[in-house]
């Protein structure tokens, strides 16, 4: 039992030797650390009738541009689709369009399923598409006088 006293003693006696070793420690605090979301944003110009032409007869073409600015603080890719709201259903399925930007064909074919690749515009910076809209030369006398009218969208989605 006196061996059982004796070792515990010594023990303790070591555990408090050990424990009563004191280590230094520093701390550095850094203040005032803010973090901000980004946006995607965008404008475009002209902001009504990009597209109005009058009169278009078959086998013409008319070039219009719209510019789209990335107002935004993140890199862009923007979608530009065409529905119509009104109008002839026939002229509207003869239209044809050629987009592009920079001198590349982004979009090319019927005006009605217009869906061009996306354009990157970086933060801050614009891009000009040019719309090249027409009637085929094969168009019949049916579309005299139609009209058609309809809204540009432009998607954009944060580049990646």
């Amino acid at each position: 039992m006196r061996r059982v006293l004796v070792a515990a003693v010594l023990v303790a006696a070591a555990l408090s030797i050990g424990g009563a070793r004191a280590y230094f420690t520093a701390q550095a605090e850094v203040k005032d650390n803010v973090i901000t979301a980004g946006t995607v944003a965008l404008s475009v110009e002209p902001t009504a009738a990009a597209l109005s032409i009058d009169p278009l007869a078959p086998g013409e073409t008319v070039v219009r541009e719209m510019v789209v600015r990335n107002t935004g603080v993140l890199p862009l890719d923007a979608v530009t689709t065409a529905a119509k709201k009104a109008g002839y259903t026939d002229l509207w399925n003869a239209l044809t369009c050629v987009a592009s930007v920079d001198g590349t064909v982004v979009y090319e074919g019927p005006l009605a399923s217009m869906a061009t690749r996306p354009v990157r515009i970086a933060a801050g910076k614009a891009a000009t598409i040019r719309y090249t809209v027409g009637i085929p030369a094969s168009a019949g006398n049916d579309l005299q006088g139609d009209y058609v009218r309809a809204s540009l969208y432009v998607d954009a989605q944060q580049a990646h």
